[in-house]
């Protein structure tokens, strides 16, 4: 079950960044091409973390692995065994139905932008300057929440909401029916506020070569 989920949640990662992925003897990599992280491994099983951290452990390029699972313990534990370093070890790994999903109103002079390339986008503006953001790709049912951004100088004034409530609806208009992301420690709050519900526990780990 979580690895149907995952493999949907890649879909849409990589439509809203722009990337390719592949798979390698049957394990998912994604080609994210940046200096301090070349490709990103992503576990559709957990079963399978031993051998992945191994191999991203003997590149010689930097490479992370990410490992949904419903045992972190045993995930950080085979990692750190292979010689990786766990840089997130308590993401979490969230999906939602979107339909109803809340959207507050706007106050306080905010206005909202909406862009729709290949890529729903999302920006909260004042005066002229961003205050947050946010992006959501449509692959078929499933809508994958990237990038969701608040500016130090606007946050608790409810805008990551904001940006959520309408990546969702605009989603709803393109088919969407499911919300998927993985979310950081700090985000979990705020989805779940917003009826994102938890599929799992997330481990994010890279390993010890330099760009």
């Amino acid at each position: 079950m979580i690895g149907e989920l995952v493999e949907r949640w890649h879909r849409g990662w990589i439509a809203a960044d722009g990337l390719t992925s592949e798979y390698r003897d049957g394990y998912l990599v994604v080609d994210v091409n940046r200096s301090r992280r070349k490709y990103e491994w992503v576990a559709t099983d957990d079963a399978e973390t031993g051998a992945m951290a191994r191999i991203v452990a003997a590149s010689g390029e930097p490479n992370w692995l990410s490992v949904p699972t419903n045992d972190p313990e045993k995930v950080v534990a085979e990692i750190e065994a292979a010689g990786l370093v766990v840089a997130r070890p308590d993401e979490t790994f969230m999906r939602c139905a979107l339909a109803g999903h809340p959207l507050p109103d706007l106050h306080g002079g905010y206005a909202v932008e909406v862009t729709r390339n290949e890529v729903i986008g999302v920006r909260v503006l004042k005066d002229g300057e961003q205050a947050a953001s946010g992006l959501m790709a449509v692959v078929g049912e499933d809508a994958v929440a990237h990038r969701i951004e608040t500016a130090e100088a606007h946050r608790r004034r409810g805008l990551g909401s904001v940006v959520m409530g309408v990546l969702a609806r605009e989603a709803v208009k393109d088919g969407a029916k499911t919300g998927l992301l993985f979310s950081s420690t700090e985000g979990v709050h705020l989805y779940r506020k917003l009826g994102w519900e938890k599929i799992s526990d997330l481990v994010v780990a890279r390993n010890d070569v330099s760009a």
